[in-house]
């Protein structure tokens, strides 16, 4: 079997399914098992996250989407191994274009809560309990509004299908029309070779959502930086040192994301409308999104000490001393 750039994706996006139910299921059991003590009502937060993940990988599990860009249009088609009907499975990849936007919208809600929890404490007390889910609200409607946008500004169209039509019969051997798929399709030409542009598509694919979630992701990694830095010789020992392992999992938390989101996403929306033609090498934002559920959670599991001790069975050990000149020995924790 030839090994092509298709096939590749999919082999990223199989093993992303697998791993992803490994690793999210073993972050969940250390939440639950392990994480009360340790973190209050965050825990919830990070349970929501992780148990969306697994969801997540679901949905990228049944779409297994390719995308493609060529000059002012990119699109993700479906190509899922499970047989839909056009009109389900349009519905189905505009479903996983919003997962993708509710999955950068729930990591924000995280820092957030630290934010809260470090920054402005008065306030914690507001959003604890059941009030906890006013936290989620902002992340519905990021999913909310972008299955709005998706689903009216990029849907499936006969002139889109007839732009894209050679160029995906060439690279993946389709038949777009017989395809389900979501595009954008910024600007076209007319006869005389000017320039239409294509609003609502613009529009739609403009990315506010994943700017609004990284803004804030950014200002509250940064407050908490400063917080940790100004109070650290008012906590306690084992408080900064918890602090200090929740700052380093949440900057990883940035910075991966980052790679493996935030920048393949932001190309493939930008680049066909500054007419940067990639073609399918547009296809690695499907594959890191696929693989980023299924590694984001080896973050909390291995920068969290209890968390880290429990995986790699590194439990208290009696240890014996040398002995002291006295004869006694004695024992110490580790």
């Amino acid at each position: 079997m030839e090994l092509t750039l298709k096939l590749c994706l999919h082999i990223a996006q199989y093993a992303g399914f697998i791993v992803g139910q490994l690793t999210n299921s073993c972050l969940l059991f250390l939440i639950f098992t392990r994480a009360e003590r340790l973190f209050g009502s965050y825990r919830h937060v990070m349970a929501v996250f992780a148990l969306f993940s697994l969801v997540y990988t679901w949905i990228e599990f049944i779409a297994q989407p390719v995308m493609h860009i060529k000059q002012s249009m990119f699109i993700v088609m479906l190509d899922s191994p499970f047989t839909f009907d056009v009109s389900t499975g349009n519905e189905i990849t505009c479903l996983y274009c919003s997962s993708f936007a509710l999955c950068i919208s729930l990591l924000a809600a995280q820092f957030y809560y630290r934010y809260i929890a470090l920054c402005q404490p008065e306030t914690l007390e507001k959003i604890k309990g059941w009030n906890l889910t006013l936290l989620f609200i902002p992340c519905i409607v990021c999913f909310v509004g972008c299955v709005t946008c998706v689903y009216f500004g990029m849907h499936n169209t006969v002139e889109k299908q007839k732009f894209m039509r050679d160029v995906m019969f060439e690279n993946y051997d389709v038949d777009l029309g017989r395809e389900s798929f979501i595009a954008a399709f910024y600007w076209s030409y007319d006869k005389n070779g000017s320039r239409i542009f294509r609003f609502r598509d613009t529009i739609a694919a403009s990315g506010c959502i994943l700017v609004a979630c990284f803004s804030t992701i950014l200002y509250c990694a940064f407050k908490i930086y400063i917080r940790l830095k100004s109070a650290q010789a008012l906590m306690s020992t084992k408080t900064r040192e918890l602090n200090r392992q929740l700052f380093i999992t949440l900057t990883f938390q940035t910075l991966f994301p980052f790679f493996m989101m935030y920048c393949p996403v932001g190309s493939l929306i930008s680049f066909p409308f500054l007419e940067i033609e990639v073609g399918k090498f547009g296809n690695y934002t499907g594959a890191a999104a696929g693989i980023y559920p299924a590694l984001e959670p080896l973050i909390a599991i291995f920068c969290i000490k209890d968390f880290r001790r429990e995986v790699l069975c590194q439990r208290k050990k009696v240890r014996t001393e040398v002995k002291s000149r006295s004869g006694i020995p004695s024992t110490s924790f580790i």
